[in-house]
C-alpha cells in the first residue's frame, strides 16, 4: 500500500486519557474470557465432560506446541497489517465474534463416545487458542503503536495490567456461583450459559476498546516476512531469552497452583463454595503487589525487583506448606501472602519484555514490536500448558476420582503442588536473571544511542 493510504491509520497528537482507558476496557473483556477459559477448562473437562485428567492435560500441552508457531506468526501478521484503523487496533473488531463462538464450543458437552469427546475437546481447544492469540498478541502490542513516550507506554501497561488482573480474579470469584445458578443443578448447562454470557460481555468490551483506542505511531513500510530475520530478532536478543526462561519457570509452576486451586479448596479445605473466597482474598494481595512494584523498581531496578519477587514467592510458599490447611483462617492468610509476588511479576513481565524491543533495534536494526510482544502471549500459553499438563499428570498419578472424598495421600500431593512446587518455581526463576546484564542503566544507554542514530540518519537524509 502507498504511504497515503497507510497514514490514514495514524492519528495526530499525543495519546489521550480516554485511549488509555480504552486499552484497559478491552483488556477487561479479554481477561474475563481468559479467566474462565484458563482456570476452569481443566475441571470442566474432567468433572463435567468426563475426560480423564491425563488426556485433558495432554490436549492442553500439545496445543501449546502449536502455539510455539502460532504466536510469533500472529506477531508478524499484526506487524504487516495495514488498515484504515491501524495495525493492531482492528483485531479487537475482527475477533470479537469468533472468540465468543469458540469459547462456547469449548464449554459444550455433547454426548459423544469417550474417543469422540477427546477429539472434540482437542479440536475446540485448539480453535479457541488460535482465536485468543489473534486478539491477544495485537492487544499487548498496541501500546507500542499508541505512543513512543516510555512514560506513557508504562502507564498504559500498568493501568491495563491492574484492570486485566481484576477482571480475571472477578471471574475466579463469580464463576462457580454463576455456573451453579445458571445451571439449576445441571453443571454442563451452567458452564455453557456462563461461557456465552461472559463471552458476549467480553466481545462488547472489545468493541468499546476499539472505539476508544487510537494508533499514533507511523508504521514502517510492511517488510516481506523473513524467517531468518525473525529468528535473528529473537535469538540475538539475550535479555529477552533470559527473561522468558525466568518467567517460564516461575509462572509455569504458578499456573499449576491456579489449575489445582479448585481441587485443593474442594477436597483439602472441604468446601467448593470457598473457591470464591480464596480468589477474593488473592485480589487485594495481587493489587498490592502491582501498586508497589513501580515504587520498589525505582529503588531496586527491574532486575532486582524480579529477584525480590521470586524470593518472596519462594519463602512464602515454603512457609505455607508447613502451616497447612487445617485452619481455614490461617490458610486464607497464607494464600494472601503467597499471592502478592504474582502481582509483582505480572507488572514486571510486560515492561521487561517491551524494553527489549529497543535492545533488538540496537542489536539488529529491527524493532519487530509485534513479534517481540508475541513472546509475552506465547509465554503465558506455555505456562498454561505446563500448569495444565502437570495438573493432569498429578490427577492421573493419584488416580483422582471426581466428586468423591480423596485419600490422605492425594490431599498431601495437592497441598505440596500448591505450595512447595510453586515456591520451587519462583526459586529456580532467579537463576537465569543472574546472567542478565540488561538493567535499567544499560537500557538508558541503549535508548540514548538509538536516539543519536536516528538524528544522524535524519541529518544524512536532509543533506
Amino acid at each position: 500500500m502507498g504511504n497515503k493510504k497507510e497514514n490514514k491509520s495514524v492519528f495526530t497528537g499525543m495519546v489521550k486519557g480516554r485511549e488509555i482507558a480504552g486499552h484497559a476496557v478491552a483488556g477487561v473483556g479479554q481477561n474475563l474470557i481468559f479467566g474462565l477459559w484458563s482456570s476452569y477448562m481443566l475441571v470442566f473437562f474432567t468433572d463435567v465432560f468426563g475426560i480423564a485428567g491425563g488426556a485433558a492435560g495432554l490436549i492442553m500441552m500439545l496445543t501449546r506446541i502449536w502455539d510455539a508457531i502460532n504466536d510469533p506468526m500472529m506477531g508478524v501478521i499484526a506487524d504487516r497489517t495495514r488498515t484504515r484503523w491501524g495495525r493492531y487496533r482492528p483485531w479487537l473488531l475482527f475477533m470479537a465474534v469468533p472468540i465468543v463462538f469458540f469459547l462456547t464450543l469449548n464449554f459444550s458437552a455433547p454426548g459423544f463416545s469417550m474417543t469422540g469427546k477427546v477429539v472434540y475437546a482437542a479440536i475446540t481447544y485448539v480453535c479457541m487458542s488460535m482465536a485468543f492469540t489473534a486478539v491477544d498478541v495485537p492487544y499487548w502490542t498496541l501500546p507500542a503503536a499508541m505512543t513512543q513516550d516510555v512514560g506513557k507506554r508504562t502507564t498504559i501497561y500498568s493501568v491495563s495490567r491492574i484492570t486485566t488482573t481484576l477482571s480475571s480474579l472477578i471471574v475466579g470469584i463469580i464463576a462457580i456461583p454463576l455456573v451453579t445458578a445458571l445451571g439449576c443443578g445441571d453443571m454442563a448447562r451452567g458452564y455453557f450459559i456462563a461461557a456465552l454470557v461472559i463471552g458476549c460481555l467480553g466481545a462488547v468490551l472489545y468493541l468499546c476498546g476499539f472505539k476508544l483506542v487510537r494508533e499514533h505511531v507511523i508504521p514502517p513500510p510492511a517488510e516481506k516476512f523473513s524467517f531468518s530475520g525473525a529468528v535473528k530478532v529473537i535469538s540475538q536478543n539475550k535479555p529477552l531469552l533470559l527473561i522468558l526462561i525466568s518467567m517460564l519457570v516461575a509462572n509455569g509452576l504458578a499456573f499449576l497452583r491456579m489449575n489445582l486451586l479448585v481441587y485443593w479448596v474442594q477436597y483439602n479445605i472441604g468446601s467448593l463454595e470457598l473457591v470464591a473466597i480464596f480468589n477474593l482474598v488473592s485480589l487485594p494481595a495481587m493489587l498490592l503487589g502491582m501498586v508497589v512494584t513501580p515504587l520498589l523498581s525505582k529503588k531496586l531496578g527491574q532486575k532486582g525487583m524480579f529477584i525480590f519477587a521470586c524470593l518472596w514467592g519462594a519463602v512464602s510458599n515454603f512457609i505455607f506448606f508447613f502451616v497447612g490447611y487445617g485452619n481455614v483462617a490461617a490458610a486464607l492468610v497464607m494464600f494472601f501472602l503467597t499471592s502478592i509476588p504474582t502481582g509483582f511479576v505480572m507488572v514486571l513481565i510486560s515492561s521487561m519484555i517491551v524494553n527489549t524491543i529497543e535492545y533488538a533495534e540496537w542489536k539488529t536494526g529491527q524493532r519487530r514490536e509485534g513479534l517481540i510482544s508475541s513472546t509475552q502471549t506465547f509465554l503465558a500459553k506455555i505456562c498454561i500448558a505446563i500448569g495444565g499438563g502437570l495438573s493432569g499428570l498429578l490427577l492421573t498419578i493419584v488416580n483422582y476420582q471426581p466428586n468423591t472424598a480423596q485419600p490422605a495421600g492425594t490431599l498431601t500431593v495437592f497441598h505440596a503442588a500448591m505450595t512447595i512446587i510453586t515456591g520451587l518455581g519462583f526459586l529456580l526463576g532467579i537463576i537465569p536473571m543472574l546472567f542478565n546484564d540488561f538493567d535499567d542503566k544499560k537500557y538508558a544507554e541503549i535508548t540514548a544511542e538509538l536516539q543519536r542514530r536516528r538524528e544522524e540518519a535524519k541529518k544524512s537524509q536532509e543533506a
